[in-house]
């Protein structure tokens, strides 16, 4: 690239080192100046230029300018009369030429102009605040390397049945804190269970151990990945250590401790976060990392088609380019079990849609993965706002929600109705309620699955009027 630079300051020539672009021994600069001080102080910086005045040597101006297919004019002039000169002068001799304007206020531009206009606010807001950011967040990683600096035994502990987030999530930790799978070990209360996840930790060589509460106590350090102490009930009134860090991107519970704390809400994945952190410190990603965090966040996000915040589409277009796409290719297309087909076709025939929402119940199901699976393709059934999928798995009645994500509050509603009974809440798209068998069939007085399909919609549909009403209050 040939850049032609006319200018009043040297803001083009800091602007271009931002961009790198010096560096390459093919682009190659010429620098136009109106000034005899600002020509020393580029010829001081080694930077050679011509001086010829924008007001009474446009001639020789046009002389000493010989922009070719490659050439790109960056005009950065602060006079608003001098600027206009300029810019007919160029669109006169050289039509079409592409430019970059370097301008505040904005200014008419001559119609046989090929312009862009870039504000110096946008050079500091685009180029240098992301690496402001940056060096908070490096300081943020010092300080969880600090924490777990002396500490000989590790466990990253991820949500029981653990999706590929939290899997990936884990993997990333353990790097940036320079461990491995004898010091750090990745754990969780229940098993990986879906055919895809299982895939994931076979193809990638990760390890996830299933271990009881009481053995987290033999640890010396606790990290909590994609989870928080509460999403995992009563399991972790048995753990004595301390919480040292929680790292997750749903909305947070409180009624715990931790010495560091990361909850991004707005995050779709927290595969982002544990990306943001290796960038941050210039960790070279391996091929085996990238793959991981790329299906973290591809699998929580939906493709980014749901839950999705601006950092999840730069840490997925960073990551995309190093990742190994056959890999992915076969962890998403696992076999696909008969048991499973059944349950599908059960849910189908028994399917009920009550204002845009979507009932069904599968009844006992031998995998939990089925009621998510079956709720995400519900939503692809014309008219279908929202997806209520419950199943029986392991003594417990497991309720999965989704919406199309341009409506709110799955959390909240599926709270409000089913929070009493269990354990309830999500985010505002994609929801999830496990409630012990016990405590539903106390609360129905009758076992009859018919009863249960009608008290899950008669319950749900309650929370989803409170929450409207709620909304249109505050309205």
């Amino acid at each position: 690239m040939d850049y032609i630079i006319l200018c009043q300051d040297e803001l083009p020539y800091f602007l271009l080192l931002l961009i790198k672009s010096p560096c390459t021994k093919k682009d190659t600069l010429q620098f136009i100046v109106d000034q005899e001080e600002l020509y020393t102080r580029l010829f001081n910086m080694g930077v050679p230029a011509k001086v010829i005045s924008f007001t009474n040597e446009k001639e020789r101006l046009v002389k000493e300018l010989h922009p070719g297919p490659e050439s790109c004019f960056i005009i950065s002039i602060k006079n608003h009369t001098v600027l206009s000169g300029i810019l007919k002068t160029v669109s006169r001799h050289f039509p079409y030429q592409p430019v970059l304007i370097i301008e505040e206020n904005g200014i008419t531009m001559p119609e046989q102009l090929c312009a862009k206009m870039v504000r110096p606010s946008a050079i500091f807001t685009d180029l240098c605040l992301p690496k402001i950011e940056e060096a908070f967040i490096k300081r943020h990683v010092q300080s969880l390397r600090e924490l777990f600096a002396n500490k000989d035994k590790i466990l990253l502990l991820i949500q029981t049945d653990p999706d590929p987030d939290a899997i990936a999530s884990a993997l990333a930790f353990r790097h940036l804190i320079g461990r491995n799978r004898t010091t750090a070990h990745i754990a969780s209360f229940g098993e990986v269970t879906r055919p895809e996840n299982i895939a994931m930790l076979r193809l990638l060589d990760i390890q996830v151990e299933k271990i009881v509460p009481d053995t987290i106590n033999k640890y010396d350090g606790l990290c909590l990945l994609d989870v928080q102490p509460a999403h995992l009930g009563e399991a972790m009134n048995q753990v004595k250590i301390p919480v040292d860090v929680v790292i997750d991107h749903h909305p947070e519970k409180p009624g715990y401790q931790a010495k560091i704390k990361d909850i991004r809400a707005t995050y779709g994945a927290t595969s982002t976060i544990l990306t943001e952190y290796l960038r941050a410190v210039d960790f070279n990603i391996s091929q085996r990392l990238a793959t991981a965090l790329l299906y973290g966040i591809k699998s929580d996000t939906l493709l980014l088609g749901r839950g999705v915040d601006p950092a999840d589409i730069n840490a997925f277009s960073y990551l995309y380019p190093q990742a190994n796409s056959n890999i992915l290719r076969r962890i998403e297309r696992p076999e696909v079990l008969p048991e499973d087909i059944d349950s599908f076709s059960n849910a189908l025939k028994k399917r009920k849609i009550v204002k845009n929402i979507l009932f069904s119940h599968l009844g006992k199901v031998q995998r939990e993965d089925v009621i998510p699976h079956f709720a995400d393709f519900s939503l692809q059934i014309e008219g279908v706002e929202w997806s209520v999928v419950s199943g029986i798995f392991k003594g417990n009645l497991v309720i999965s929600v989704r919406n199309v994500g341009y409506v709110r509050s799955a959390g909240v509603i599926v709270k409000k109705a089913f929070g009493e009974l269990g354990s309830a809440g999500g985010h505002s798209h994609m929801a999830k309620a496990v409630i012990p068998l016990k405590n539903f069939y106390k609360r129905l007085g009758d076992r009859k699955e018919s009863t249960v399909r009608e008290r899950i919609v008669e319950l749900f549909l309650s929370g989803f009027e409170e929450t409207t009403k709620e909304q249109e209050g505050k309205q």
